[in-house]
Parts: C-alpha cells; sequence; structure tokens
C-alpha cells in the first residue's frame, strides 16, 4: 500500500515537471492562438487614439491577450514587419511594389484588412485669420512661399509644420500633392503631432499638417482641451464656392481632398493572434470603435426598421 501511494506521488510530481517545463519553453509570440498569446504590433504615430483604443477593448474582451505597441513611422513598421520584430502593423497605406518584391523574396506574403477612413486634417490657431484654402494655395505653402490669402484677401504669411519626420503625413504631402518634389524650408518637423497641436493652439498664423484621428473624437480630452484654441481649416472646391472639413460625411462621399485608408496587415498564418487581432479591428466591436471616436469605419452594422402600415 505504501508502494502504491509513493508510485502515485512519483507519478504526479512528473507530470507537474512536465508541465510546468512545456510552459517554460513556450514562446507566446509564436506559440499562440486568435484570443491569446502575445503581439508586437508596430503602428503609425498619427493612429495612436484609436490604435490604443482598439487594444485596450482586444485585450479586455479576451485576458489571455498581451499586445505590445511600438510607435513608429510607415516605413519603419514595414520594415519591422520585413525583419520579423512584430507580426502585425497598423498603416495608412499598402506596400509599394518594390517592398511587395522584397517580401516575396522570403516567401512573405502579407494579408491586410481595410478597417477605416481618416485624413490629412489641416489645423491653425483660432486666431489665425484663415478658414479654407485650396488646393493649389497648399501646394504653394508645402513649396517655395509661404503666403497665402487670409479671409479679407490680404496676403498673409504662414508658419508651416509637419507632424514628424518620415510619418505618414509627410510621405503622402509628398507623393500625393508635391508629385515627388521636396518639401521647402519654409516647412518645419517637429517631433509628433501632439507638439504640433500644441504649438497651433499656443501660437497665431501657423498652421500644422496632422493625422485627423488625433481630433475625429469630440468626447477625448485633447479635443476638449484644444477646441477654443485651434480650428481645422476647410479645403475649398477648384471653384472655390464650396469647400469640405474631414469627418465621417466627407470621407463616407469622398468629397474631402485629403482622404486616407488604414490597413491592419500580418504576415503570419489564419489560426494566430495577429489574425485574431485584425479580424477583432475588421469586425463590429472594432468596426464600432472607429465610429463613436469619429473616423469612418470600413463596414458599418445594418440597422433593419419594420415599418406597420396603420389599419
Amino acid at each position: 500500500m505504501k508502494r502504491n501511494i509513493q508510485f502515485v506521488l512519483i507519478i504526479s510530481i512528473s507530470l507537474l515537471f512536465l508541465y510546468s517545463c512545456s510552459n517554460y519553453f513556450k514562446n507566446d509570440y509564436k506559440d499562440n492562438s486568435p484570443t491569446s498569446g502575445k503581439l508586437k504590433v508596430y503602428y503609425d504615430e498619427g493612429m495612436y487614439p484609436h490604435i490604443t483604443s482598439q487594444v485596450y477593448s482586444f485585450e479586455a474582451h479576451y485576458p489571455e491577450v498581451d499586445i505590445e505597441l511600438f510607435q513608429s513611422s510607415e516605413s519603419e513598421a514595414i520594415d519591422a514587419l520585413y525583419k520579423d520584430s512584430c507580426e502585425a502593423i497598423v498603416i495608412s497605406r499598402l506596400l509599394s511594389e518594390k517592398e511587395k518584391k522584397a517580401f516575396e523574396s522570403k516567401q512573405f506574403f502579407p494579408k491586410y484588412s481595410l478597417v477605416a477612413k481618416s485624413g490629412v486634417a489641416l489645423i491653425t490657431n483660432i486666431h489665425t485669420p484663415v478658414f479654407a484654402l485650396k488646393k493649389d494655395e497648399i501646394i504653394q505653402l508645402l513649396g517655395a512661399n509661404n503666403e497665402v490669402k487670409d479671409s479679407l484677401n490680404n496676403p498673409l504669411k504662414l508658419k508651416v509644420l509637419l507632424d514628424k519626420n518620415n510619418s505618414s503625413v509627410m510621405h503622402y504631402l509628398i507623393d500625393s500633392l508635391l508629385k515627388g518634389q521636396k518639401l521647402s524650408s519654409n516647412c518645419n518637423v517637429l517631433r509628433n503631432s501632439l507638439e504640433s497641436i500644441n504649438y497651433v493652439a499656443d501660437n497665431k498664423n501657423s498652421i500644422a499638417f496632422v493625422d485627423f484621428s488625433w481630433l475625429s473624437d469630440e468626447d477625448d480630452s485633447l479635443w476638449k482641451a484644444n477646441k477654443a484654441k485651434i480650428k481645422i481649416i476647410g479645403i475649398k472646391s477648384a471653384d472655390g464656392k464650396t469647400y469640405e472639413y474631414p469627418n465621417q460625411s466627407s470621407f463616407k462621399l469622398d468629397t474631402y481632398l485629403f482622404t486616407r485608408n488604414v490597413y491592419v496587415m500580418r504576415k503570419t498564418g489564419d489560426f494566430t493572434l495577429a489574425k485574431g487581432f485584425e479580424s477583432f479591428v475588421a469586425g463590429p466591436k472594432g468596426q464600432n470603435i472607429f465610429l463613436k471616436q469619429g473616423l469612418l469605419p470600413n463596414r458599418q452594422s445594418e440597422r433593419l426598421i419594420n415599418v406597420k402600415s396603420g389599419q
């Protein structure tokens, strides 16, 4: 009887030891599932308010998930994905042909989901006498001349600010507006979007280009602290008769000139935490977060209304 007890005890200890060892050697970054494990996500700094909300909600729904966020530029995020520094990224563009070929050379074929639409916002001090600008005037600001006409048609020089060196906003302006030309020496590059917003709030006759996601949520403390200090500049139509602001409606109708897509991109399989995160952000819960925080989700829930005719 005593020997039987000893035998059972030895077996139990051995099983416990083996289980402990298996957990000890487990790599939660590789050995994960769509709803458990660890994940590194690189994202463009301009999306900070929304990505942090998405991650907070995802982790709240799945307690065994641990996501590490790394703020970066788009090029840094793509490079991190390429070099195996992370398994998922959030950026505002798709891979270029050159980048695709680089991934393919390593047998990587990144998958992605379009999850939302945002835009580049032009902001200025509330006391700056400019309310809307044409595309040509914006190109002029970024190019050789930092002078525009104010609301009374008087010449006005503006201090031009960009959110961060090599940011998605900077590359968007260079690629889409300047068609590859360099930014003028009149443009001042700051360290991040928050610094740009704070500078404009404190200085008249300055203009900053930032991702709209920083200011899209009217319930956010940042917007509440600055709504009496800054204003968003409208973008005029070619004839100058109408103008648009960045918002969910102008993104939906594609009437805002600087509308951009937001993508979650990954290179791992379908039964991984990277896929789980992508599916969450692209799914009903993640889409609703974008909607509530002022961006346009890629998918909106249908509302079914039953109308009964009177008897």
